[in-house]
């Protein structure tokens, strides 16, 4: 998952699709999660002296994307367990 702060207004939208376009390469072979991404632009005035997250909308996004996270990569698991055990039932032989 990618996710990004700026203290310009677009929260670092360039960045994510530079980085994405990066992991996406074949040689790196990185799972990402598609489609889904969290931008908090004006960073420098969306937290309180704790360091919290003041914008409650935000705050939601944010929960959202990280349920969304955990589904990706439970599904990712289980696919890649799957496909393992897949090339493992192929490289059987009677003979060994």
């Amino acid at each position: 998952m990618i996710v990004g702060a700026s203290h310009g207004t677009l929260g670092s939208s360039r960045a994510q699709a530079h980085l994405r376009q990066i992991l996406d390469s074949p040689e790196l072979a990185a799972r990402i999660m598609p489609s889904s991404e969290f931008l908090l632009g004006k960073s420098q005035a969306a937290f309180d002296n704790a360091g919290d997250l003041i914008y409650p909308d935000k705050l939601t996004e944010l929960d959202e994307i990280f349920r969304e996270f955990v589904l990706f990569t439970d599904i990712t698991t289980k696919l890649l367990a799957e496909k393992a055990q897949k090339k493992s039932a192929k490289k059987f032989t009677w003979q060994e």
